[in-house]
């Protein structure tokens, strides 16, 4: 028997949280969190961990979160000024909890969308989603996307699911952060994935500090310059390393000339 649920296509957004700010306030500098979270298995470390790490950051990419009875209480109680959308890959049946991507901010996304990869993972069926959320600064659109690419699939289908993400932010014209757990164990994974989102005009980002074996996540971006790009070698709370990112919006060649 199936021990989760795929909920129905429009079932899969959630909000939780409600941001106080106007993107136009927004600042022209932006520290992003990224993290695959474990589903917060370590809790008696991931909770100070995540509260150290995550607090402050105008935006928090989380790739397993999950709707349990602990993850949406920090949330709430320790991000308040905090809009999470989640998309919901399964539930889990025993309990009703559902795990997915996340995009948390104190900024309020004018558009809100997912795609689920048309391929499942071997084993396991359970679906993989991207999150898209779009915003507009002050007339800038900018659109931050939040994945977690497939895993124990053929090498066709990890590069299908690639392509089905950079289709959907193919019909963007403006900046971009894209950022998650792309699963490249291997060195034909992390070229292909290369590969494609250097052909939209993504920049993929290295990162200081960068102590990982495997590099399984990744951020790309385009519109932004860098300021910061770190890894946190040093946290165990769960088996991905958390990235920190600080980019700033680029000026647009209207803005150079000027």
């Amino acid at each position: 028997m199936v021990p989760f649920i795929v909920p129905a296509k429009e079932k899969v957004l959630l909000k939780i949280g409600e941001a106080g700010i106007t993107p136009s306030l927004a600042p022209s500098e932006f520290d992003i969190f990224v993290w695959n979270v474990y589903k917060g298995q370590k809790a008696h470390i991931f909770e100070k961990d995540f509260r150290q790490l995550g607090g402050g950051k105008d935006f928090i990419f989380l790739q397993e979160a999950i709707l349990d009875q602990r993850m949406p209480k920090i949330w709430r109680e320790d991000f308040p000024a905090y809009e999470w959308h989640l998309a919901q890959s399964f539930h889990y049946k025993k309990d009703l909890s559902s795990t997915g991507v996340a995009i948390g901010s104190m900024l309020k996304p004018e558009v809100v969308d997912f795609i689920r990869a048309k391929t499942r993972e071997l084993f396991w069926l359970t679906p993989k989603l991207t999150l898209f959320n779009q915003y507009d600064f002050d007339g800038q659109k900018v659109l931050f996307v939040c994945t977690h690419v497939l895993n124990f699939v053929t090498l066709g289908a990890f590069t299908n699911s690639l392509y089905e993400i950079a289709e959907k932010i193919s019909e963007f014209a403006g900046p971009i952060v894209l950022a998650g757990d792309f699963n490249t164990w291997n060195f034909k994974r992390y070229m292909i994935m290369r590969s494609i989102f250097r052909d939209l005009g993504l920049e993929h980002l290295d990162l200081d500090d960068d102590g990982r074996v495997l590099k399984l996540d990744h951020v790309f971006v385009r519109g932004f310059d860098v300021v910061k790009a770190r890894v946190h070698h040093t946290i165990l709370s769960s088996d991905h390393f958390p990235l920190e990112i600080r980019l700033k919006l680029a000026a647009s060649k209207e803005q150079k000339k000027s």
